[in-house]
């Protein structure tokens, strides 16, 4: 993020408006030297929040990255996180006779995605919608993009020639202490994933107990198959070296 090219966009999508600072100000819910100090590259005193409400107002988005090691390091990092979780709940189906399709894209009605992985009994015809998580970090984003899928999900199915009666949507989350808390936390968000735990696991062994959704958290190995060790699973402390006394 360059801070000085930041507060530079700013300015020129102002300008272009024909705003003044105080006009930006008021759209974007800011004091007037809020919007200055912006303008002038100072956007390291405000919080990502309020940027991303001046940027709103100028019909503008802030994109923030994250670059960590060489390049391409961290795609893997997380893309073979979210391919385990994937294996893992595929291989969980399949000894109980599920039909597994994994990346499925979309495109219907101008509406556009990728469900992570549909699981299918053709015995009972349910459907399971999977959203396989390694983190979670935007709690709305996560369930609505959920429920556009879910909604969807039956005529995608139907393009694949399986006729599905009901449909359930499944969230699959990566073990971890921060995960719990950010569900835990918001009880009414999740609430539709009320089968959770063994109730999941029984449910993948006979599907035709009703539930609206499910929620299972998954342990993955300390380490991916790149020999990479996998973050934000354990507590960091600081050793003894760099403790008070």
């Amino acid at each position: 993020m360059d801070d000085r090219r930041i507060g530079t966009t700013i300015r020129t999508l102002r300008q272009r408006r024909r705003w003044r600072q105080v006009d930006l100000a008021a759209r974007a819910g800011v004091s007037q030297s809020a919007a200055s100090d912006m303008e002038r590259g100072h956007v390291d005193r405000y919080t990502l929040s309020t940027i991303r409400r001046v940027l709103k107002a100028l019909d503008a988005a802030a994109v923030l990255d994250v670059v960590w090691g060489g390049r391409g390091d961290l795609d893997r990092l997380l893309d073979a996180d979210h391919a385990r979780l994937l294996e893992e709940w595929a291989r969980r189906h399949r000894r109980a006779g599920w039909q597994i399709a994994n990346e499925v894209s979309f495109s219907i009605f101008g509406e556009r995605g990728r469900i992570d992985q549909l699981c299918f009994h053709e015995k009972t015809g349910v459907l399971e919608v999977v959203e396989a998580k390694t983190g979670i970090w935007s709690l709305e984003e996560t369930i609505g993009r959920h429920d556009v899928k879910i909604r969807l999900a039956r005529q995608i199915a139907a393009d694949r020639g399986w006729r599905v009666r009901r449909v359930v949507g499944c969230l699959v989350i990566a073990e971890g202490r921060t995960a719990r808390r950010r569900v835990s936390d918001h009880p009414g968000l999740f609430a539709r994933y009320a089968r959770r735990n063994r109730d999941v696991s029984r449910f993948i062994g006979d599907p035709t107990a009703p539930t609206e959704g499910l929620l299972a958290f998954v342990s993955l190995p300390l380490t991916n198959g790149g020999g990479l060790r996998r973050a934000g699973q354990r507590r960091v402390r600081g050793s003894r070296a760099n403790s008070s006394p």
